[in-house]
């Protein structure tokens, strides 16, 4: 549970964010467009094999998707970056999002 002050500071924030975005002109984009590469067939490795390399860690926070018996993990962190992508999974196209 946050402690009073840093809900204070969360509200405030929130709020100086809506109020900074409600003062752009329709249409705005506070990001450039397509500044988050989508990805299409990322290579995939083993949880072991992604452990291995230090690419993810049991603290990390995934999407996972499983079809047809085949199971895939999309962790938050390269997510964050592409937020959108294109894969298959069981033999059927797929679109992740964040």
């Amino acid at each position: 549970m946050l402690r009073k002050s840093a809900t204070a500071w969360l509200a405030a924030a929130v709020l100086a964010a809506a109020t900074t975005a409600a003062a752009q002109p329709i249409g705005y984009q506070a990001v450039p467009r397509d500044a988050f590469p989508v990805f299409d067939d990322p290579e995939m490795l083993s949880a072991a094999e992604a452990e291995k390399q230090e690419v993810i860690f049991d603290r990390d926070v995934i999407i996972g998707v499983a079809h047809n018996g085949a199971a895939k993990a999309y962790p938050i962190t390269i997510m964050g970056v592409h937020e959108l992508g294109n894969d298959t999974i069981g033999g059927v196209p797929i679109a992740v999002s964040w």
